[in-house]
């Protein structure tokens, strides 16, 4: 064969030779600054909806709260739903679960109105507007504190304190 067609079929691009390394290429440093920020975008959207979930039930929350008048309402009818608890327990009798109740319905009017009633006499309780309920109550209640004995149950002295937390505004 002749030479020249030897240099037809030869490869036109000549290879590297075995003594020159080629560098890997190199990252640009757009690459790191990118990856920050996606990592900063991620970690402030899990804080966002992080806070704006812990907003929404804390106001869920509040909302369902009982406002300050109701949340001693409740404080009070347990305080007397414990004495008729122990009452049918046999824990105390008639006479010490009267007296706690009337003890019970001092501080009640004391704790929501501000005025300490516990030394008041019940015609100064029946005469203000704002304690006739309350009272009423008392006077209610002294046969069976003070009486040796007595018809009044604590059933029915109970059943009217309640009656009277619930109604007070």
């Amino acid at each position: 064969m002749p030479a020249h067609d030897l240099t037809v079929l030869a490869d036109p691009t000549p290879s590297p030779s075995p003594a020159t390394i080629i560098d890997p290429p190199q990252y640009s440093i757009a690459w790191l600054i990118l990856a920050v920020l996606c990592v900063i975008v991620i970690v402030a959207i899990i804080v966002g909806v992080l806070r704006i979930s812990r907003a929404v039930v804390s106001r869920r929350a509040y909302r369902r709260r009982p406002d300050e008048p109701e949340s001693l309402k409740a404080e009070f009818l347990r305080s007397v739903n414990d004495i008729a608890a122990r009452h049918e327990d046999g824990a105390i009798d008639e006479r010490t679960g009267h007296l706690e109740l009337t003890a019970v319905m001092r501080r009640f009017v004391r704790r929501t109105t501000g005025h300490d009633v516990t030394s008041q006499d019940v015609a100064t309780l029946i005469a203000d507007p704002r304690t006739r309920d309350v009272g009423e109550l008392i006077a209610r209640l002294y046969e069976p504190d003070f009486a040796p004995s007595s018809d009044v149950d604590l059933e029915g002295s109970v059943h009217r304190a309640r009656e009277v937390i619930r109604r007070w505004s």
